[in-house]
C-alpha cells in the first residue's frame, strides 16, 4: 500500500515537474536560469533532463547540475529568479538567533524590495525534530506560501528541504527515512 502511494505522488509531481520544466525553458528565463552568472549555459550535453543511452548492464546515468549563485548581487540574482517563476509569498526557514542577530533581514530586504511576500518561520534548532518539520508545513499551508527559502546552516537548510518535500508529496516526514 505504501509503495502504491509513493508510486501515485511520483506520477502526480511529474505533471508538476514538466509545469515547471517547460517555464524554465521558455523564453527570457530560460537565458537567466540557464546560464551562470559568467553567461556560460549549464545545458550543454548533460543538461537538464537529458539521459545517457544505457551501457550494458550496468544502468543508465541522468546528470542533473545544480546552480549556485555566488558573491556580490547573488541574493538579489536569486530572488530576481523566484519572481520570475511567478513565486508570491516565500516562508523563510531559519533559526531564531539568525533572526535575534538580524542576518535574515538582509533577506527580507530583497524580498521587500521585490515586492515579494514572505513569513518567516524560526523555530528549527539543531537537528531538527518531526514537530519542528510539522510545525513548519502547518505555518506555510495557514500562511499561503508557495515556496520555501532555507536561510542559515545545516538545520535550515535540513527543515525546509523536509517542509517542501511533505508539501509536495505529503505524509509524514517519518514516510521517508531511509529514502
Amino acid at each position: 500500500c505504501q509503495q502504491r502511494r509513493a508510486q501515485h505522488r511520483c506520477n502526480a509531481s511529474m505533471a508538476d515537474v514538466t509545469k515547471i520544466y517547460k517555464a524554465v525553458s521558455d523564453g527570457d528565463l530560460a537565458g537567466d536560469v540557464e546560464m551562470d552568472l559568467a553567461g556560460h549555459t549549464t545545458q550543454g550535453s548533460h543538461g537538464v533532463n537529458y539521459h545517457h543511452p544505457t551501457t550494458g548492464t550496468e544502468g543508465s546515468t541522468f546528470f542533473m547540475p545544480g546552480k549556485s549563485l555566488l558573491g556580490e548581487g547573488a541574493l538579489v540574482g536569486a530572488v530576481k529568479q523566484m519572481k520570475s517563476l511567478g513565486q508570491k509569498k516565500a516562508l523563510v526557514v531559519t533559526d531564531a538567533v539568525l533572526v535575534k542577530v538580524g542576518a535574515v533581514k538582509a533577506l527580507t530586504d530583497v524580498l521587500d524590495g521585490a515586492s515579494l511576500a514572505y513569513t518567516i518561520y524560526d523555530g528549527c534548532a539543531p537537528n531538527p525534530t518531526v514537530e519542528q518539520v510539522d510545525a513548519g508545513v502547518k505555518l506555510l499551508k495557514e500562511s499561503g506560501c508557495d515556496f520555501v527559502i532555507s536561510f542559515g546552516g545545516g538545520s535550515p537548510h535540513d527543515c525546509a528541504k523536509a517542509i517542501s518535500m511533505l508539501v509536495t508529496n505529503g505524509g509524514s516526514i517519518k514516510d521517508y527515512e531511509g529514502v
